[in-house]
């Protein structure tokens, strides 16, 4: 019998050069792909290498097929149709395919979990399984295809993609607004219960910081609220129980909503935020990769 994989390049090479080819673009097949774009530039010239041709015109801004790329783009895109319908057969046919995704507690509750739903209209067929822990960890936890996490961008052996910008300010129930009075000054708030986050982990802001950003001191005698979880903090907050931190995003709901108001405009930018991680030794499974999609693009929306 012949080895009908003799002259096959490695999967990876053509996984590389058919988002590339697709693109026209070595920078979108990697944010495809979630991988670095000079990861996918190696693959296609180990491609070009091992076929002894070259599949790509590389100039300083762009890239373009050559006559032998597009020959071999319809050949590849043709294989991968034809791989992709039948690995989708078997998974219908073996049952739902899984996708566990870790996060914090707060994401879990107040972004992600909620928007769920869409996606399992729009894709029957993939499982979501959510990890939501506090648990104070820089890498993804075991188990998990993905992760999203907060923090500066930087997870080593990890393929980040950034989703969302962190931005603070308080949040109140309007009926604790009403009996608190005008707070026209962000000192204003200094005389409210303030509800306070306590996280020992993950580098969550915290009150004292956040007037420290608007030159306000913030004493530590105070007869305040303290709560150790963000979804609880938030429950304190539409109970009238005081005013605290909102982060946007996890608090947007509850604003559109009303159960929650903003006692004054004042906000803080940090330049952190959250961001979407995979494990850079391994690749996505297609399911995963679905999924990445869809959180970027309702991240972007």
């Amino acid at each position: 019998m012949s080895n009908r994989t003799k002259h096959l390049p490695p999967l990876s090479y053509l996984a590389a050069f058919e988002a590339a080819a697709r693109h026209e673009s070595f920078t979108s097949a990697a944010d495809e792909l979630c991988v670095t774009q000079s990861a996918v530039s190696r693959q296609v010239r180990l491609l070009e290498e091992t076929l002894g041709c070259a599949l790509f015109v590389r100039s300083h801004k762009a890239v373009a097929l050559t006559d032998a790329g597009r020959k071999f783009q319809r050949t590849v895109n043709a294989a991968f149709e034809l791989l992709s319908a039948a690995a989708y057969d078997l998974r219908v046919q073996a049952g739902s395919s899984t996708v566990t995704v870790s996060t914090d507690l707060a994401f879990a509750s107040h972004w992600l979990i909620p928007r769920l739903p869409k996606f399992r209209a729009e894709h029957p067929e993939i499982v979501i399984h959510v990890d939501a822990s506090d648990e104070d960890t820089k890498q993804i936890r075991k188990g998990a295809d993905l992760a999203i996490q907060f923090g500066d961008g930087y997870w080593p052996a990890c393929n980040v993609r950034f989703l969302l910008e962190e931005e603070i300010f308080p949040v109140c129930a309007p009926a604790y607004l009403a009996r608190l009075g005008a707070t026209a000054h962000t000192r204003d708030l200094l005389g409210a219960t303030l509800i306070h986050l306590e996280t020992r982990h993950w580098d969550w802001m915290d009150w004292a910081t956040w007037f420290g950003h608007n030159d306000i001191v913030l004493t530590e005698q105070r007869q305040d609220l303290y709560i150790n979880n963000y979804p609880a903090v938030l429950q304190a907050a539409m109970g009238g129980q005081g005013i605290a931190m909102g982060w946007r995003y996890l608090a947007d709901d509850m604003l559109a909503s009303g159960v929650l108001v903003r006692p004054i405009e004042t906000s803080v930018r940090t330049g952190r935020g959250f961001y979407l991680l995979h494990s850079s030794d391994r690749m996505l499974t297609p399911e995963a990769r679905v999924f990445c999609d869809w959180i970027v693009k309702q991240c972007e929306s």
